[in-house]
């Protein structure tokens, strides 16, 4: 979970004021029961894999990720540079992180002022932090500084038009935001001259696994056993859907490439 600046959404001085205590009361401590959840549960650390091959990024390559938390999705990439870094502003999830995450260095900072120098990565990752930020385009802004070119950026989001995102926004006061979520929202943010080509892909079609298996108010023992049917019962409701209803967003953007086109996709 990341920092922000005051200005931009939601609107209203003391709206931004709730939601800016409300994130950081919600994020201020290590979820290490999140993380064990994240990286071991037979259904959901199988499907954060598939969402995370989404990430393009090779070992000599330079990987940031904004917003790391207790680095569960640096754990579970396929793909992990030497030096990877990531970065959140709790102190309490950076801490565990770097005790419990030998494959990358972890610092707090505020994803609105990041602290280092322009086009320092080769590839930067922000996955699920956006809905959690008063000002979006302040935490892009950074993103597209320090990423170099012809460095790509990947926003990973969960879709609020989906029925499953919409419960688990519903349930949680402080994934509220992400019923707002959309690509009609998202993609702008990247609409800019330093970026070049944008592709979208739409990913995990009807995410019921993430309610049924979820590590506080589901029945994740039942993962092993009935992780596999849920899948397919996923997939075959992905076919009836469409995608523009799934679970995820991923947003991948080079810089300063040339070329506006964007490239639609399902995953």
């Amino acid at each position: 979970m990341q920092a922000w600046r005051t200005q931009g959404e939601p609107d209203g001085l003391a709206e931004r004021g709730e939601f800016q205590q409300l994130q950081l009361s919600h994020f201020a401590q290590a979820d290490a029961d999140r993380f064990t959840w994240q990286t071991t549960d037979a259904y959901v650390s199988q499907t954060e894999r598939l969402l995370l091959k989404h990430v393009p990024v090779r070992r000599t390559e330079r990987l940031l990720e904004v917003g790391c938390g207790e680095g569960g999705n640096l754990a579970l990439m396929e793909v992990v540079p030497a030096g990877a870094v990531g970065v959140d502003l709790s102190r309490a999830k950076v801490s565990w992180a770097n005790r419990h995450h030998g494959g990358a260095r972890f610092a707090c900072a505020d994803a609105g002022r990041l602290p280092f120098p322009d086009e320092t990565f080769d590839v930067v990752l922000c996955r699920d932090v956006l809905h959690h930020v008063p000002d979006k385009s302040a935490v892009v802004n950074e993103m597209v500084r320090v990423c170099r070119a012809p460095g790509r950026m990947v926003i990973i989001e969960p879709n609020g038009r989906s029925p499953i995102m919409k419960l688990l926004g519903m349930l949680v006061p402080a994934e509220r935001d992400l019923l707002r979520n959309s690509l009609g929202r998202l993609q702008p943010l990247l609409e800019r001259p330093q970026v070049g080509r944008r592709e979208v892909v739409w990913a995990q079609p009807f995410p019921l696994g993430r309610v049924l298996f979820h590590y506080r108010w589901g029945l994740p023992g039942l993962s092993r056993r009935c992780g596999r049917v849920v899948l397919g019962v996923e997939r075959l409701i992905g076919r009836m859907i469409p995608s523009h209803r799934w679970g995820y967003i991923i947003l991948t953007a080079v810089k300063r490439l040339t070329g506006p086109d964007l490239a639609v996709t399902r995953s």
